[in-house]
């Protein structure tokens, strides 16, 4: 009788002690629950005198299954640590007195913002394009604003479709696939058209355009970040491109150009197309 009582007592000891561990092991698994509870910081930017920093900070929206982005700062040894606006991707001005960044504005879409640091008040949506801008960047004299935007083409397609009667659930339009990459992960379906280099004054006004044509200014036809830069007397941009015919069959590789900001005119910097990544 001692036995099976010794016996048991032991078992329900290691019932316990299994269950105990399960719970551990549970309360410390990852899962999606933490996984929108997490924040990530990423495009940490220092300012010219190298006191102060600015940089994007996210967190996971759950209702809209997205990344909101905010701007904080801070002085470089950690101190004054504070929001400092909605947006992502800020730039510092060459003086180190303002910040460009991209943030929601009007019409409704990603737009470049100016702010002064040291100057209250709102700060100067400086574009109100109609297309998605990206990857800003300021001229070395402070005067101008690089940007990359997509140009939409129209559809030629020359076959005319009948109207529907009103209040009649037609089968959607066919959609006319002429590149050979017309999808895209993370973006789904691309629309046609090509993502060209435009200026805009730092103060604001209409953007112009610098680069144009049936190519894509970045490493290939598909939609992603162009790298910009500008030359030291703000007179030219460098980037990257594919600009020839058969751009859709070379999307690996690119070529680095410079484009003259006052005539649009383009030149190689380095003749042989290749592959590479990183700053310009």
């Amino acid at each position: 009788m001692k036995t099976r009582v010794i016996v048991l007592a032991v078992v329900a000891s290691l019932v316990v002690f299994t269950a105990a561990a399960q719970e551990t092991r549970s309360a410390t698994r990852l899962t999606n629950d933490h996984y929108f509870d997490l924040e990530r910081v990423n495009n940490a930017q220092i300012s010219p005198d190298g006191a102060r920093i600015v940089y994007t900070r996210q967190q996971a929206n759950r209702i809209e299954d997205r990344w909101d982005s905010s701007l904080w700062i801070m002085n470089a040894d950690g101190s004054q640590h504070r929001f400092f606006t909605k947006g992502s991707n800020p730039r510092w001005s060459s003086d180190g007195k303002r910040v460009l960044y991209i943030a929601d504005g009007e019409p409704r879409g990603p737009q470049i913002f100016v702010r002064w640091i040291d100057t209250d008040g709102p700060a100067t949506q400086v574009t109100h394009a109609t297309e998605k801008v990206a990857d800003a960047c300021w001229s070395p004299d402070g005067k101008s604003i690089a940007f990359s935007m997509f140009v939409p083409e129209k559809d030629t397609w020359s076959i005319s479709m009948p109207a529907a009667p009103q209040g009649a659930k037609w089968t959607a339009a066919p959609r006319v696939v002429e590149t050979l990459h017309y999808r895209q992960d993370q973006v789904g379906f691309l629309e046609d058209g090509h993502t060209h280099l435009f200026v805009v004054s730092a103060d604001g006004g209409a953007p112009r355009q610098i680069t144009g044509g049936k190519w894509t200014a970045g490493s290939g036809e598909l939609r992603g970040a162009v790298l910009v830069d500008w030359t030291p007397d703000s007179k030219a941009i460098v980037f990257e491109a594919e600009r020839s015919a058969e751009a859709d069959l070379q999307y690996q590789t690119s070529q680095l150009l410079v484009a003259e900001v006052a005539s649009g005119a383009i030149r190689e910097l380095v003749a042989n197309p290749g592959s590479g990544s990183g700053s310009v």
